[in-house]
This record gives C-alpha cells, sequence and structure tokens, in this order.
C-alpha cells in the first residue's frame, strides 16, 4: 500500500476506535517491535490517548477539537512558518493577505513568547493610534491574549468597520502599560508610495509585497521620472518594516532594475533544486543609480530585492541587518477543506547565500537613532524564533561602514499608489538618518560615476 493510502486507513483506525468506545488495542507484538517496521505505528498510540481522553476526562471533549489541536502541535514542532489551518483559519489568512482588508492593520509575529507588533501599516488605525514596532500586545477587549495563536489574535482584531477594539499594550522601551481604542476599517497593506528629494533624487516605499506590486513601483517611479527634466539622477528604494509577501512580485521589482543574471533561487531537502527566477531582460527599466533601505523588520519577499540587488552590485543596501526569513511555503488543501501551509525550501540570493537566519548585512551600517532605544528592547529576527531553520550554509559577513551626521532634505509632493494618500505633507522624517546616508551614497556616486562599478 503506498504511503498515502497507510495514512488514511490510519486515520479511519483511529475514528472507528474512537467512535465505537474501544478502549486500549492490546497485541502481544509490542509498539517499540512495529515501529521498526511500521513507520506510522506510533498512530496507534495516538488513538489509544485519543480513547483515554474521551473516555475518562474530567469534562465531555469535542473529538475534532482535540485532533485539530494535535494537528497544529504537530505541524508547529517543525519551524515557526509552517501551520495547519482549518477553513476559518485558511479565510482568516488570505484576507491578510490580499492587500486589502478591515482590521486595526498591523502585522504581528510570536517573539520571545509574546505577540508583538512586526509593522504597524502606514495610516492605518494602529499607526494612527499610535502602536509601533516592537509593541507587546498583552490584551484584547480585556482578554488576555499570552495563550493565544497568531491566527486567533488576528481574527479577535478582525470586525466589521466603524467597530472598537480595545488593546492593552506594552511599549518595549517602557515600564508601563497603556491601553488603546481603535476603531476599526479598511486597511490597504500593498501601498507604494514615492517622493521627490533633493531636486532629481527619487524616493520609494514598499510597505508589502501584495500582487501587482511591482506595476504599482513602475508607476511611481515613471512619475517620479517625469518631473525632472532627463529623469532621475537616484533613487532611494525603502524596504523597511516591510514583511515581505508573494516571492514572485519580490523577483518582479528586482527585474525592474537588474537587467540580467539570476535573481533568487529555491532549493529543498538535501539541497535539490527546486527553481531558479532568471531576470527578463524586457521586463528590466531603470538604471539609475540606486539605494536600498532595510532594518530587522525586512522579511522574506523584501529580502529577495534587497539580497539580489546587493548581490549584482546594482545597489548600495543601507541600514541594519534584515530579519532572516528565507524559507518558501507551499500550501496543500487538504480532504476537509483545511490547510497545511508546509516550508518545503530556502532561498538563495543570486550570489549562492543562504540568509536565513541571519539576515542581509548591509553594506553601510547605520543605525535608526528615533528608534534605537524601542529596537534594541524589541530586537527580533528569524534566528531568535523557536525552531528557526538555520542558513544550509556558511557565510562570512562583509564588514560595515561608519555613517555620517544627519542633515535635512527638501522633500516634494507625495505620491501614491492610492490616491487616497497623495498629500503635500514630506514622507520621510527630516531626522532620517538612513535615509540621509543613501541620499549622500547617491550624490558620491553621480559625482564618480566609476567608483565601485
Amino acid at each position: 500500500m503506498s504511503r498515502r493510502g497507510w495514512v488514511l486507513s490510519g486515520v479511519a483506525l483511529i475514528s472507528f476506535m474512537c467512535g465505537a468506545g474501544v478502549g486500549f488495542v492490546t497485541s502481544s507484538e509490542s509498539f517499540a517491535e512495529r515501529g521498526t517496521r511500521e513507520p506510522y505505528a506510533r498512530l496507534d498510540t495516538f488513538a489509544q490517548v485519543l480513547s483515554v481522553v474521551e473516555g475518562h476526562y474530567v469534562e465531555e471533549v469535542d473529538r475534532e477539537s482535540m485532533i485539530d489541536g494535535a494537528i497544529h502541535g504537530m505541524i508547529r514542532a517543525l519551524d515557526p512558518h509552517s501551520s495547519f489551518m482549518s477553513r476559518a483559519e485558511r479565510a482568516e489568512f488570505e484576507g491578510r493577505t490580499s492587500g486589502q482588508f478591515v482590521g486595526i492593520g498591523v502585522e504581528i509575529g510570536l517573539r520571545d513568547g509574546a505577540l508583538r507588533v512586526i509593522t504597524a501599516f502606514y495610516d492605518s488605525p494602529a499607526h494612527r493610534a499610535g502602536i509601533r514596532s516592537g509593541d507587546v500586545i498583552l490584551a484584547v477587549d480585556g482578554q488576555d491574549v499570552s495563550t493565544m495563536s497568531v491566527d486567533a489574535l488576528f481574527e479577535s482584531l478582525r470586525g466589521e468597520a466603524g467597530s472598537q477594539v480595545r488593546l492593552t499594550v506594552r511599549h518595549p522601551e517602557k515600564l508601563s502599560i497603556e491601553n488603546y481604542v481603535v476603531e476599526r476599517a479598511m486597511v490597504r497593506r500593498d501601498i507604494v508610495r514615492g517622493q521627490l528629494l533633493d531636486d532629481d533624487m527619487g524616493y520609494v516605499a514598499i510597505q508589502s509585497f501584495g500582487n501587482g506590486t511591482s506595476e504599482k513601483v513602475r508607476e511611481i517611479v515613471d512619475r517620479l521620472s517625469g518631473l525632472v527634466p532627463g529623469g532621475l539622477g537616484g533613487l532611494v528604494l525603502d524596504l523597511r518594516k516591510n514583511p515581505g509577501g508573494f516571492l514572485n512580485e519580490g523577483v518582479s521589482v528586482a527585474n525592474l532594475f537588474v537587467c540580467k543574471g539570476n535573481l533568487v533561487s529555491t532549493r529543498g531537502r538535501g539541497g535539490v533544486p527546486i527553481r531558479s527566477y532568471e531576470a527578463s531582460g524586457a521586463k528590466c527599466r531603470y538604471e539609475m543609480p540606486l539605494a536600498v533601505l532595510v532594518d530587522e523588520g525586512t522579511a522574506s519577499a523584501a529580502e529577495i530585492v534587497a539580497g539580489a540587488l546587493q548581490d549584482h552590485r546594482r545597489a548600495i543596501v543601507v541600514g541594519q541587518t534584515t530579519f532572516g526569513k528565507a524559507s518558501i511555503q507551499n500550501m496543500y488543501t487538504l480532504s476537509d477543506g483545511s490547510t497545511l501551509k508546509l516550508t518545503i525550501g530556502r532561498y538563495y540570493t543570486p550570489s549562492g547565500r543562504s540568509i536565513q537566519a541571519r539576515g542581509i548585512v548591509p553594506d553601510v551600517e547605520v543605525e535608526d537613532l528615533i528608534l534605537q532605544t524601542r529596537r534594541r528592547a524589541a530586537a527580533s529576527r528569524e534566528k531568535d524564533l523557536p525552531r528557526a531553520l538555520d542558513a544550509g550554509v556558511a557565510e562570512k559577513a562583509p564588514a560595515a561602514a561608519s555613517p555620517e551626521a544627519p542633515g535635512r532634505m527638501a522633500a516634494g509632493q507625495v505620491l501614491s499608489s492610492d490616491p487616497g494618500y497623495e498629500t503635500g505633507e514630506p514622507l520621510p522624517s527630516v531626522d532620517d538618518l538612513q535615509l540621509f546616508t543613501a541620499i549622500q551614497i547617491l550624490k558620491s556616486r553621480a559625482l564618480y560615476p566609476a567608483h565601485g562599478e
């Protein structure tokens, strides 16, 4: 019998035993002996445990919930990004990744045993309320969330537009606990924003990588270029606090700036190649000098872009070491409508680097002085997660240069992939040391175009 057939038979056996109220199955053959011959012999033990619990636990138990809980536990033992989702949880997941949903607008992760805000999306209800990266969510509407899963917490934060939710939050740099009342609203997490800085320097911030992100980047860069006679003299691509998204969109964004060669490759168990993504000359569009801003919130597809541009020496990467989430997941729909999201491989930058649990080290390391205290208290990356995959290869990190002092930058009209976000207010802060450093680097490259090429 095939492995798939054996698993289905095992599940049927469990259902039969529990449904009939049977106690222990006796056999002269020990489980240890059977385990040497049958890879799924421990399913017998699982069936026995389930039967005992159903027959003797102090309260009535729901069998479906028990089995779902066991599956959740099994998958959680693998790595932080594999998960089992019921139909309802799958719908919640798709809502969060669709680019538009009703909620408060945060990306949340389990870090050091606490549910922390990774990113509060720009101009979302949470962002406007003052919730920031690194904040620990302690309670929702008075209910302790310490034992909740990330998916369960997301579900509690969702609701009808206009309804309110009360959050109890601890800021990492404070001892006090604060309460926020946040009104749910339609949230956009796939917004691309741009601005013209210092006459001919462009700035583009990508919030996440949803469907169509690459087209939005192209639109904003084209609009910025049209504001400058002769085109942009340089471009800053801001990937800070970008949690990633769809791999294909990351590849497409990188391809806008890289005309040939590999952009990223994926490998499965034992290093077996899964797929290699190559740049298309027809999709390559921009040749201006480029700097990329990253921080510890830059993850997944955002790291694919930064890694490709760095390896091809197409951009100078500025900021802080990225999150280090370089694993890929596949979605498997099961017969009952539930879904298994399973890590199937690691991805590698064009030079063959695996940045899993290590992140991308910037060419020029620059601390964010404004949030320095907060980030040091809350800093957590892929390598800090329980059961995180290792890199799979050894790699020596490059040395980082020192930044100059901050200064002020002239900023023009904000351009956005959503016209509702176009305002006259400057988007980057004038005290943004990382952005200031990137601008100075681009100006230097304009003065000495042959340097480092």
